[in-house]
């Protein structure tokens, strides 16, 4: 419990509590999870820095009650399984005051002495019991002894339900004391097993290899070597023989197909020599030059004819060719048009009445009496006034059929002088 302070203010007690924490089983539960905690962050459980155990350790070291039902078993599982194991004993106290640095301290002796005794496996344990009986086995000084251990160490406490800081930080955790000692040592039954199985095996080895080599030296000795050691030089020799007329056939063969393949290039060589490709050159040259003077005369003509008819388009393209040719046109239009003109008409003899308003008179009774008119002959125009009434009714005209509507002014038809 945490302190609680008395305070009396107006009669009155008042009570102020700073801290509570569980008492019993309680308390060492939050230990438990404190230290756990603690042990995580530094790293102590990493499953790196755990090391495989041996698999036919010389000796194993115990570190336990030596009154205990733990050490009975251990014993008795080690010498069942791997009597060949040496087996020492570090008696401690496994619960009470001063247990924990009792462990602590057995654990760094016999990691020190594990080289001179030939111990290669440590098992720390004890049976089972409450969390207060296993409290030990949850101290800081036993973790850490167990961490600095070089030596591989089990950890058996209790029974499988019990689980300790000292299963986390060992390098393999048992499940029971028994159980620690039989992964500790191996089963010499299935040792003996896999013993009688290599040995069978190897024996069937050797015999195959026995056999293999027995048949290969039988055949040796039927062979033909032991039996008629000439008969190997006198094939020698006729391999020899048959080899040396391949060699002369192949060398005159060879040099055959050399020859061939070099008359290609002899007859090559021999077009390719100067003087040949000189007079190649010449020939081609002359023809070359016939066929440049037929093409360029052929050339010279076409573009000759090109170029008249391109001056004669140029010619007929001038501004003073294309004024002339206008006024030619412009001459013969005012012809036709002056002989299509009512004014020559006019100088054959006739005349032309228009009213004052200037409309063409073409009968007698368009007229009135004191009616003034102008009359326009070739030369010139006059005025007067119409005396009396028409003394002559017109004859009847023709009819005339309707013109077409393109069809220009007729000669007497009404015209703006």
């Amino acid at each position: 419990m945490g302190r609680v302070d008395v305070y009396e203010a107006r009669g009155q007690l008042q009570f102020y509590v700073e801290s509570m924490s569980p008492r019993g089983a309680g308390s060492l539960e939050l230990a438990f999870r404190q230290l756990q905690e603690k042990l995580v962050r530094e790293g102590l459980f990493d499953p790196a820095h755990k090391v495989a155990l041996p698999r036919f350790p010389r000796a194993v070291g115990i570190i336990t009650s030596p009154t205990g039902a733990a050490i009975r078993d251990i014993r008795r599982t080690l010498a069942r399984r791997w009597p060949a194991a040496g087996v020492y004993l570090m008696p401690v106290l496994v619960q009470g005051d001063g247990a924990a640095a009792d462990i602590a301290s057995a654990i760094a002796a016999m990691d020190a002495s594990a080289a001179r005794l030939g111990i290669e496996t440590i098992i720390v344990g004890r049976g089972g019991g409450s969390l207060e009986d296993l409290w030990a086995f949850n101290e800081e000084a036993v973790a850490r002894a167990i961490f600095a251990c070089r030596t591989p160490i089990i950890s058996g406490v209790g029974h499988e339900i019990d689980v300790t800081i000292a299963d986390w930080v060992a390098d393999v955790r048992a499940a029971t004391p028994t159980a620690a000692a039989e992964l500790a040592v191996p089963d010499a039954a299935d040792v003996r097993r896999h013993v009688f199985q290599l040995a069978g095996r190897a024996e069937r080895g050797v015999r195959e290899a026995v056999s293999y080599w027995r048949r290969a030296l039988d055949s040796c000795l039927r062979s033909v070597v032991f039996r008629d050691p000439g008969h190997r030089l006198r094939s020698a020799m006729q391999r020899v023989d048959e080899l040396s007329h391949r060699l002369s056939s192949g060398a005159r063969y060879g040099l055959s197909r050399r020859r061939q393949r070099l008359a290609g290039p002899e007859g090559r060589l021999v077009a390719l020599h100067p003087a040949r490709l000189h007079a190649d050159a010449s020939r081609r040259l002359a023809d070359l030059t016939h066929r440049l003077r037929w093409v360029l005369g052929g050339q010279s003509k076409r573009s000759g004819d090109a170029l008249a008819a391109l001056a004669a388009r140029l010619e007929r393209a001038h501004p003073r060719h294309r004024l002339a040719m206008a006024r030619q046109q412009v001459d013969a239009a005012g012809r036709t048009l002056e002989a299509l003109s009512y004014r020559s008409v006019l100088r054959r003899g006739f005349s032309v009445t228009r009213s004052e308003n200037g409309g063409i008179i073409h009968h007698a009774a368009d007229v009135s009496p004191g009616q003034p008119v102008q009359t326009e002959l070739a030369d010139g125009t006059f005025r007067s006034v119409v005396d009396g009434e028409a003394l002559l009714k017109p004859k009847p005209q023709p009819r005339r059929k309707n013109k077409p509507e393109d069809a220009g002014p007729g000669l007497f038809d009404e015209q703006q002088p």
